[in-house]
Parts: structure tokens; C-alpha cells; sequence
């Protein structure tokens, strides 16, 4: 049989045109990870929140409670001592404290505390700062939410909120951010400036040694006195609209009408209550919506009531002794808003609300008249100063809704109808007394806050009544006495315990520009906040001074960012806490759309 002989197999070349597609593939995915690294470095990268001292602009590890009396949502933060705790059985739930009704009834239940919601997932942006470093374009700005290196390690992200700007000084007081540039310190009181920088050399070099105890005393009476001379030059510093939506605080949403818990536990006192038995007459406050109906020409008038308008955080909140997290100080800052429908009668609405002494009166009237007047609380000497008059172009017809805001913030009243502002306040009306603002140490010092709604002569509905108040930045002291050094074992002492903490009330800090000293280039200096003012370690106690930092000796002034270190701006949370479905073993893997919010 014959049989043919085979060819032996040979691959085939690659031919040129396979060649360059795989160069090509190579190429794109090369420059693809190129591009994803430039893009994370120079232009946006992803972070996580690690803990709550931004909340409730922003959350770190927490649980979400639906209030099991008034139903209204909030998030209590998480520490990871808790979810050991609860992981050994140890402090098996923890009790919440709704901030809408003020309820004590709810609890974390085990499973939540050992596996919370881990913190928000943002977006931040540095490519503009990064460049106004070199083109002279806007940089940072106060007010923004920044993202900067830890000035204690200098690997660790921060958040916090940006407050103060180089070149000035800065002052918290009575829960307000004031400062003055240093251009103008040095024009109006020379030698002040001068003598700031150098008590702030001494606290430093003090702080080296740890001093004893009387230095604190002997430093504090020194600024104290420097302080004199500061005070008339000081202006407070208004947050941004875009901001100031942030930093609003529940006090109550009537939406969230408080009912009977299950238990059998009585439905919240916290609400709006007639003032007197006359009032029950006219007013019904029992529903969301709230009734008024009488014509009498005399007024009636309900008020907020069941707990204080104070700088409590419900995120803080713990059931251990010693920990409640409780409002120390009454908050004056308040906006009041709602719908309002006036059904019959020619009458008027009037609204007052008090920061401290400071009362502010406003009417609204049928034909669309406004009228707002301010007030002395106690001791009152003189006529009530008119605020302003205004108007809408029309009369406000039966059954016609009309947006009413009343604010008190920043030491500016406005009343807005149909979100248009028709009374504002100007400064030679009404400006801080910072004398008595300083001496407020604690709830004993001020009036608290009253709010009350009253009205004549009207057949009326208010809808979506909203009670808000502002941020409130304490004057902390420097509260941690030690800390344990992971990278050498050994515990160190703070040697500011006990201190006021950096530009608190009574405590300027001088924040400096770039500089020169001695051929050595020192980069700007910034003041951060974190907006849960009650639970955040920022620029008013930080103590410690990382290796990234040691180089610069006494030119790194404690309590302070400095330029180099900011990393970008804030400005979208991609990835809130996401829903737990049953299916999902409780997990939150589905992303809460709802949450998705830009940072302000």
C-alpha cells in the first residue's frame, strides 16, 4: 500500500497587522491606567468618611433609625469600641434620642451595632485648588468642605469644613465665627499683630516642656488682655447660602407629628401648644396641619415647647453615663418656615422668635404688608426698633398659599414670602454685643430661645411647619490629656490639657500668609471645623505635631492646616449608606439614590 508522506505543521508568522493590534491593546491599556492615576492625583478622587465629626452634613459609620413615635429618619454614629462591645455581647443595644420628638424609646438592636452602615462615599475635587496655587485663580474659600492630611500622622485623610482664611485672626464666639484681616489690625492697633505672634512663640515653646499647671491661667489672662484690643475690630463671618443649607439642624418638622409608641408609651410633649386657655379657643395644634379660627381682634398665640432649642446632636447620643452628648448651650439662630392659608377674615399672622435679649417681631398682613420690628427681652429701655417694612405686589387671597421663612442667623433677620426676601436687617441695626457674648459659658448665662406664632381675625392653615437651627461652634478646651503612639509604644502627654482650645472665645489665633523666614518658604495657614461641633477634633485641639511637620519647627503653629496639605474640596457624596434588603443577608449593597447629595 503506498502511502503518502506528511508536510510537517508549522505556525503561521504573525502577521504586521496582528502585531500592531496587539501593540495598540497594550498601549490603550497602558495609558488607560496612566489616565486613571492622573485622574485620581490631579483632578477627582473617591473617599470614605471615617467618622462623624461632620455629621450631619456628612456620616461616618452609623445606624439609621426611623422613629417609632413621630417617624421621623436620622442616623446615630457608630464607634468601633460599640461594635466590639457588641460583637462580645457586651452593651447589646444602645438607646437613641430621636432630635425631632426627643423620644428615648428606640434602640440599635445587636445586629445593627456589630455590622453598621459604613460612612458616606465622596468625590473630591483638586484640580482647582491645585492650580490656583500657580495661577493666582480663586483657591480654597471659607465655608468650603476640605479634604487635608492629618496633621498628627500626615497619611491620614480629614474632613472638615473650612473657617478660617490666611491673613487674619480668627475668633469663635458665643457659636459664631468672627475674624479681621491683618491688614487691617496693623493699620487700627499697631503692635497687636506683633504682640499675637509673639505669645504664640511662647505657647509653643511652653508646650515643648509641658509647663505646669498655672502657665494655662497665666497664658490665658494674656490673651485675654490682648483680647480687649481685638474685640472692636472683629466682624462675624456669614456663611454662603449655598453653605448655610448644610449647616441647618432640626429642632421639629410638624410633619413628623409625634403619636403614641408602640408599648403603649404617650405620644411626645414636643410641639406647638397654645400659650394660655384663651388660645386653646382658636388654635388646634392636635394634626400636621394647624388650625387657627377666630375673629376676634385680639391675638392668639401658640408656641414651641416640650424641649430646648439648644446645640444637641442626636448622632452623638449615648445612653452611658457621662456620654449623653447633651445641648450645652441655647441656640438663637433659628429659621422658622411654612405654608401658610388663609382661608377668611382681614386679620394678621405675627411671629417672634429671641436671640438671647434680642427679640424679633414680624407681621404679615391680608393686603400683603410686612412689617418687622426688633425687641429687648429683658430690661428694656427705649422704643422697639423697626427692622423694615415691605410687601408683596398684591393682596393675599383666600385660599392662596404663601411660603412664609423667618430667619435669625448670623446676626441678620430676613422674612421671605413666596421665597422672595422683603425685610432684611443691616448691621447698624443689629450687631453682636461680643463684650456679653464672650462671657456665655454654658446655658446659665443666656435666655433660651422662645419661638411663638400668633394671629387675629383669621380663618387660617399652616402646613409643613419647620423650626431649624444653626450650627453652633463651641469654645472647646483641650479635653485629651494623653494618647497612646502606635509607632513607638509609649504614651504621650498632652502638654495643652486643660488649655482653652486654639481661637476659641478669649483665644484669637493669628493665621499667617506665605512667607519667607530665613531662605525657608512656609506655606499658608488655614482654621478647619467639623460641623458636629459637640463630637469633633479639629483646629481647636489639635495637639500633637506629625514627623511631616517637625521640619518646620516654631513656624508650624499649632491648631492650623497648612496650604500644602489640603488635598481638594468636597463636593458629592456618590455613595451613601444603601438600602438592607432580606435577601442581601441585611447587607446594604444597593446604593440609597435618595442620599446621593452634593456637599455645601
Amino acid at each position: 500500500m503506498a502511502t503518502t508522506a506528511q508536510q510537517p505543521t508549522t505556525t503561521p508568522k504573525p502577521t504586521r497587522a496582528t502585531i500592531d493590534n496587539v501593540k495598540d491593546t497594550v498601549e490603550s491599556i497602558v495609558v488607560a491606567f496612566v489616565l486613571a492615576f492622573v485622574f485620581r492625583a490631579f483632578i477627582v478622587e473617591a473617599f470614605v468618611i471615617p467618622t462623624g465629626s461632620m455629621a450631619v452634613t456628612l456620616y461616618g459609620d452609623q445606624a439609621t433609625n426611623t422613629c417609632s413615635t413621630c417617624g421621623y429618619e436620622y442616623a446615630r454614629g457608630i464607634a468601633d469600641h460599640e461594635v466590639r462591645d457588641a460583637r462580645n455581647n457586651r452593651n447589646l443595644s444602645v438607646q437613641l434620642r430621636c432630635p425631632n420628638c426627643d423620644t428615648l424609646v428606640d434602640h440599635i438592636p445587636p445586629a445593627r451595632m456589630q455590622r453598621p452602615d459604613s460612612g458616606d462615599r465622596i468625590l473630591v475635587q483638586k484640580w482647582a485648588w491645585a492650580l490656583s496655587q500657580n495661577s493666582g485663580s480663586a483657591g480654597p474659600q471659607r465655608w468650603d468642605v476640605a479634604v487635608f492630611k492629618d496633621p498628627r500622622d500626615g497619611t491620614t485623610n480629614f474632613i472638615k469644613r473650612l473657617v478660617g482664611l490666611p491673613g487674619e485672626v480668627l475668633e469663635i464666639i458665643d457659636g459664631d465665627i468672627y475674624a479681621v484681616p491683618l491688614s487691617v489690625l496693623a493699620e487700627k492697633e499697631p503692635g497687636l499683630v506683633e504682640a499675637l505672634d509673639q505669645l504664640r512663640r511662647e505657647v509653643y515653646q511652653d508646650g515643648e516642656r509641658r509647663p505646669d499647671p498655672s502657665a494655662a491661667a497665666l497664658f490665658r489672662q494674656r490673651y485675654e488682655e490682648l483680647n480687649q484690643r481685638l474685640l472692636p475690630h472683629l466682624r462675624i463671618q456669614r456663611k454662603t447660602p449655598r453653605s448655610q443649607t448644610a449647616l441647618w439642624f432640626n429642632v421639629y418638622n410638624d410633619d413628623f407629628h409625634p403619636a403614641a409608641a408602640p408599648g403603649g408609651h404617650p405620644p411626645s410633649p414636643v410641639g406647638w401648644w397654645p400659650v394660655d386657655q384663651a388660645a386653646k379657643t382658636a388654635w388646634t395644634t392636635a394634626d400636621k396641619e394647624i388650625l387657627f379660627d377666630s375673629r376676634d381682634a385680639n391675638s392668639y398665640a401658640i408656641e414651641f415647647a416640650g424641649k430646648d432649642i439648644d446645640d444637641f446632636v442626636a448622632y452623638n447620643h449615648s445612653s452611658s453615663p457621662g456620654r449623653s452628648a447633651a445641648g450645652e448651650y441655647y441656640v438663637g439662630d433659628l429659621r422658622l418656615r411654612f405654608v401658610w392659608l388663609p382661608d377668611a377674615g382681614e386679620g394678621s399672622l405675627t411671629l417672634q422668635m429671641n436671640r438671647d435679649q434680642d427679640s424679633f417681631i414680624a407681621e404679615i398682613r391680608r393686603d400683603g404688608t410686612v412689617i418687622v420690628e426688633k425687641h429687648t427681652v429683658k430690661g428694656a429701655t427705649g422704643r422697639p426698633v423697626v427692622i423694615g417694612t415691605g410687601g408683596l405686589d398684591r393682596p393675599i387671597a383666600n385660599g392662596q398659599a404663601v411660603e412664609v421663612e423667618f430667619t435669625n442667623v448670623d446676626y441678620r433677620v430676613t422674612l421671605s414670602l413666596d421665597g422672595q426676601p422683603l425685610v432684611m436687617s443691616r448691621d447698624e441695626q443689629y450687631a453682636p454685643d461680643l463684650v456679653r457674648a464672650l462671657a456665655h459659658r454654658g446655658k446659665s448665662e443666656v435666655l433660651p430661645s422662645r419661638v411663638t406664632i400668633a394671629a387675629r381675625d383669621l380663618r387660617c392653615r399652616l402646613r409643613h411647619l419647620v423650626l431649624e437651627r444653626d450650627v453652633y461652634y463651641r469654645s472647646t478646651e483641650q479635653i485629651e490629656e494623653a494618647i497612646r503612639d502606635p509607632r513607638v509604644g509609649t504614651v504621650r502627654l498632652n502638654p495643652y490639657y486643660r488649655w482653652p482650645g486654639w481661637g476659641t472665645a478669649g483665644t484669637p489665633i493669628m493665621l499667617r500668609q506665605a512667607r519667607e523666614v530665613q531662605g525657608k518658604h512656609y506655606p499658608d495657614e488655614y482654621f478647619m471645623l467639623g460641623d458636629n461641633s459637640p463630637a469633633s477634633k479639629d483646629s481647636r485641639q489639635w495637639w500633637e505635631i506629625g514627623p511631616h511637620l517637625k521640619h518646620m519647627g516654631e513656624e508650624y503653629q499649632l491648631g492650623t492646616v497648612p496650604g500644602d496639605q489640603l488635598l481638594g474640596k468636597a463636593f458629592f457624596v456618590y455613595w451613601p449608606a444603601g438600602y438592607r434588603p432580606s435577601w442581601a443577608a441585611n447587607i446594604g449593597i444597593i446604593p440609597n439614590v435618595g442620599r446621593m447629595r452634593w456637599i455645601r
